[in-house]
């Protein structure tokens, strides 16, 4: 999956999405806000990945949207 895959896969999550530019997206949820960031060049990049959740927040969506983001640490960047 790439950024923009992840960005339309988490506004079907209800996640509100802001892309910065073509390395960068933010998002926040119920109770929580992230940030996915391509570091590096195209043959060598690291996806770099931040959440913070606070006190009260919608569990389920928490979940569903960090495991999103997991799928897409894992995948290659096309």
């Amino acid at each position: 999956m790439n950024l923009k895959g992840l960005k339309i896969t988490l506004k079907n999550q209800e996640v509100v999405v802001a892309q910065l530019n073509s390395y960068k997206l933010r998002f926040v949820g119920d109770g929580f806000a992230g940030e996915c960031e391509l570091l590096g060049g195209k043959k060598l990049y690291t996806k770099l990945a931040r959440m913070s959740v606070d006190s009260e927040y919608n569990h389920e969506q928490v979940l569903r949207v960090q495991e999103l983001v997991n799928e897409w640490q894992r995948s290659e960047e096309k």
